[in-house]
């Protein structure tokens, strides 16, 4: 379905740092198609407790179309290990409803307010990836919603 054979290069460079204990953080760059997504992604998938109904991983991206690609590659990683996933991006989320998913993706700006709400809560987060960072710095706002979100 991925076609992985190999890891790519900077799957092979960043997969065994992010697996260290204890966590350690990280700022990758790599062009386009080279397995960025998978590298996080895999590393996420293996510090979820499946045991727990809490939100463990957060990804925030910069557009919903994103947001919607990473999600695949989550939900085809972890297809057969039960994890939940749920979207905070407009449209893709029912109002007032707590989220319950091990991994949560979405947008700064919808993510953020629904933590302002008290929707979702990030008290046992594990893992939070900015995907895109530097796209987002650029863009008005949603670099200061990535911090407040971390905050």
């Amino acid at each position: 379905m991925l076609n992985f054979r190999w890891p790519s290069r900077i799957q092979a460079r960043t997969i065994p740092t992010l697996l260290q204990d204890p966590p350690r953080n990280l700022l990758g760059q790599s062009q386009s198609g080279t397995g960025k997504t998978a590298a996080f992604v895999i590393t996420m998938l293996t510090r979820i407790d499946m045991s727990k109904s809490s939100t463990q991983g957060l990804v925030l991206a910069p557009t919903r179309e994103l947001a919607r690609q990473i999600m695949d590659v989550i939900q085809g990683l972890g297809q057969y290990m039960g994890v939940k996933t749920q979207f905070t991006i407009p449209a893709m989320f029912t109002r007032g409803r707590e989220f319950d998913a091990h991994i949560v993706v979405g947008t700064p700006g919808t993510t953020l307010d629904c933590v302002r709400k008290g929707q979702l809560n990030l008290d046992h987060l594990k893992m939070l990836v900015i995907d895109e960072a530097d796209n987002m710095l650029d863009l008005q706002g949603l670099g200061e919603q990535c911090i407040r979100i971390k905050s």
